[in-house]
């Protein structure tokens, strides 16, 4: 089993149940849903789709709903339009007009934000221009490289603070969706404090949906307020591509690095995300800058790794997910286990945290196959996967949605199992899932955590080893 989850793009070249469940089976343990692409009728098709693809998996499969935000754009406008360096252009809060080289932008915002000097960057940074000079309605822009701009692209603003709510009414209306389909996450884009957590938290509330919020790290304002948006979020996800635009991409490896460590420290589930495996959109094989971005990923302890266009539309979805999971397998062998600083680590519950440390070290001292943690909430589970055990964490708990909630934690895989009254019912059902699952066989010991009195809704209080 490997450690490292693998979130899959849903989209047209994976959109049948015989495909999402090849590439479960291929390694897949969470699907997204992109929402700045399609309707609510759209996103509610996909939703049936992929659980009914999913449900023969051996664990549950998680549904992010992947909440688009607030996109800064160019007009839609016919054709494409040259510009060469050093030229000039006007963008506009009105209409585009390309034989007079002004072009309309979707929000009125993003001309008041500019201000003379600061940089813009169009279609992820393949066009870069400088401002010029503002004035009432449009700025002019000059161009510091030649490219082409097409209709729609977007836009990024590297020196400004541009005053659009994080979550618009689209958002609010696919949130409200991914409430009622019963998504288990929801990725929250543009974020740039805590109270677009909150925010978000709050419409999820009224809706009466319990999904975990993952921030989306692609604002500069984001990284700012790192420290509060892991306290208020449920995880995080390294959106490298606008992230890369925002900041100096050299910048990127070291901050990917920061943020991982400290979202384990959290305990707070973290994604990196965008252009892994960009190459196999086309080809049917990586490049070796891809496998080791991946393997990075993993040498760094993040809980998952995703797949975007080279699921959603890619030529190749299904060898992308085997290269992904291969790539994962042959690196967790060598990836050696971190030391863990107990004292760096953020808890309110130091009695479980205790318990989840000496269950993850566990392996120092007697050799074991795996970890059975019983869990309401999903709280212990996650304690352990932030602790790098060496063997995989069976997550024990009666309720789906907190089962497909682990999907994206690390090391960890969720088995339904109802409550139980007393200890000697709970080894007996412990010992029939080592041998008809394969988890551990005859002889071998494995780890056993939870909270006593059994069958009572109980802090984890107790380890304990035994023999299968």
């Amino acid at each position: 089993m490997k450690k490292t989850k693998i979130l899959a793009t849903y989209g047209p070249a994976i959109a049948s149940e015989a495909k999402l469940s090849r590439l479960v089976k291929a390694g897949v343990n969470a699907f997204r849903i992109n929402c700045s692409h399609g309707t609510t009728s759209d996103f509610e098709a996909a939703t049936k789709m992929i659980r009914a693809g999913t449900s023969d998996a051996a664990y549950p499969i998680g549904l992010l709903f992947d909440i688009s935000g607030p996109k800064l754009r160019l007009s839609r406008f016919e054709g494409n339009f040259e510009v060469i360096q050093d030229q000039e252009i006007t963008l506009t809060a009105g209409d585009t007009n390309l034989e007079k080289s002004e072009i309309g932008v979707n929000h009125k915002a993003i001309i008041n934000s500019l201000k003379k000097n600061q940089k813009i960057f169009i279609d992820d940074g393949l066009v870069a221009f400088s401002v010029i000079s503002v004035s009432k309605g449009s700025v002019k822009l000059k161009a510091q490289n030649s490219g082409v701009l097409t209709s729609g692209k977007g836009i990024n603003l590297p020196d400004s603070k541009i005053d659009v709510p994080t979550i618009g009414s689209k958002d609010k209306t696919d949130l409200a969706t991914a409430a009622r389909v019963g998504a288990d996450f929801v990725a929250l884009s543009f974020v740039r404090s805590g109270d677009d957590i909150i925010a978000a938290r709050r419409i999820l509330k009224k809706h009466k949906s319990k999904a975990k919020i993952i921030a989306k790290l692609e604002k500069r304002e984001a990284i700012e307020a790192l420290h509060e948006i892991m306290l208020l979020a449920d995880g995080v996800m390294i959106a490298r591509g606008d992230l890369g635009v925002e900041l100096r991409p050299e910048e990127l490896p070291a901050l990917q690095k920061r943020i991982i460590r400290l979202a384990n420290q959290h305990h707070k589930p973290v994604i990196v995300a965008t252009q892994m495996l960009e190459s196999m959109r086309f080809s049917p094989r990586a490049t070796r800058a891809e496998v080791n971005d991946v393997a990075s990923a993993v040498y760094d302890y993040a809980d998952a790794v995703m797949l975007s266009a080279e699921t959603a539309t890619g030529e190749y979805p299904l060898q992308a997910v085997k290269t992904m999971a291969s790539v994962i397998n042959e690196t967790e062998i060598d990836a050696p286990t971190p030391p863990v600083e107990l004292d760096k680590h953020l808890m309110e519950s130091p009695f479980p945290y205790a318990i989840a440390g000496a269950v993850s070290q566990s392996s120092k001292y007697v050799e074991t196959s795996v970890i059975f943690a019983f869990t309401t909430s999903g709280y212990t589970a996650g304690l352990i996967s932030n602790l790098f055990p060496t063997q995989p964490v069976i997550a024990l708990t009666s309720r789906e949605e907190v089962m497909r909630q682990l999907s994206l934690y690390r090391s960890v895989y969720a088995l339904k199992l109802k409550h139980l009254d007393s200890l000697e019912e709970m080894l007996q059902k412990i010992k029939e899932l080592c041998l008809e699952r394969k988890l551990a066989s005859r002889g071998e010991k494995i780890i056993i955590t939870g909270g006593v009195p059994i069958g009572a809704t109980s802090p984890t209080n107790f380890m304990m080893y035994q023999e299968v």
